[in-house]
């Protein structure tokens, strides 16, 4: 007797934010330099939590920015976003002091074990160590930059939520983190 196989079925999510709502045609032009052309939505659970998305497509591709706003599941045992924001960026200074030389010690380690390679291997072979999160000042609760080679996202945190923002096109880390943190300001006074 074959019996069928179950298959998964997707579960339809619908967060309780819109992230498509939380910048305005305005809000994106006064940084971006032009009116986004579509907002697309698309909300989806990861694990213990809802991540409310919205893509902001600009008419120069490269230019688009995306928000992401994670709250918690409704169930009651989901863990909080906050727990997962301080497992990620460490929560408090003292913590981020103690982590700071924990990192030191474990970069020490990585060049001593680095040294003892051959060449052409490391960072002479075009592998780059990603630059750790960088403490950003005055916006929500906490928040940080994650820079990258091509880019890089804001995370703010606000009560018991968070979200990141990913500006594209032209400029260097520090021009998409001031355009970030423009358009975080924006949010913030949404959420």
């Amino acid at each position: 007797m074959n019996t069928p196989t179950p298959r998964a079925v997707a579960t339809q999510v619908h967060s309780k934010i819109d992230a498509c709502t939380l910048l305005t045609a305005d809000d994106l032009k006064s940084v971006q330099g032009e009116v986004f052309k579509d907002a697309q939505r698309s909300d989806r659970l990861d694990g213990d939590f809802i991540v409310a998305q919205c893509y902001y497509a600009m008419p120069t591709m490269a230019d688009s920015v995306v928000v992401n706003v994670t709250m918690p599941k409704d169930d009651s045992g989901a863990r909080s976003p906050k727990a997962l924001w301080e497992q990620t960026f460490g929560g408090d200074e003292d913590k981020e002091r103690e982590g700071k030389g924990e990192r030191d010690r474990e970069k020490e380690k990585q060049k001593d074990k680095a040294k003892s390679q051959p060449a052409g291997r490391g960072e002479e072979g075009g592998e780059k160590e990603a630059a750790p999160p960088e403490r950003v000042k005055g916006l929500g609760d906490e928040a940080f930059w994650v820079g990258s080679p091509v880019g890089g996202a804001l995370y703010v945190l606000k009560n018991d939520l968070f979200f990141r923002i990913s500006v594209g096109g032209a400029g260097d880390q520090k021009a998409k983190l001031n355009k970030s943190k423009l358009l975080a300001q924006k949010v913030l006074t949404k959420l």
